[in-house]
């Protein structure tokens, strides 16, 4: 008789990764229709303002909501900073925390308008 290990079982997680990983689904859901939504009334500017190549804001425009969500669900934090990282760390360490969305604006107004013809 062949002996055989029980199957291992993940640990139940705990109530804080449960969280998270929720939180990273609402994130993720929320930024995937953000963009698709942009991308459906404007591509050059979902390219722009999402960071995203042109040809995956074209297929995200045409996606149904089924796909947003299962990706949405992968446990892979979709959203990243579209600025260098030391920006951040700037910032962070500034106690002007009201110019930060005004500098942010600003940049991705500037970028705007060198796409614009």
């Amino acid at each position: 008789m062949v002996r055989t290990s029980p199957p291992v079982t993940p640990a139940a997680s705990s109530p804080l990764e449960g969280a998270l990983d929720l939180d990273i689904t609402h994130l993720n859901l929320q930024w995937l229709v953000g963009a698709r939504a942009l991308a459906r009334n404007d591509v050059d500017q979902a390219t722009l303002v999402y960071g995203l190549e042109r040809e995956l804001a074209e297929a995200l425009r045409e996606a149904p909501f089924t796909v947003l969500r299962t990706l949405a669900a992968s446990g892979v934090l979709l959203v990243r900073p579209r600025f260098e990282t030391r920006f951040l760390h700037e910032r962070l360490a500034a106690s002007q925390q009201a110019t930060t969305a005004f500098e942010l604006q600003s940049i991705l107004l500037a970028a705007e308008g060198l796409t614009q013809p």
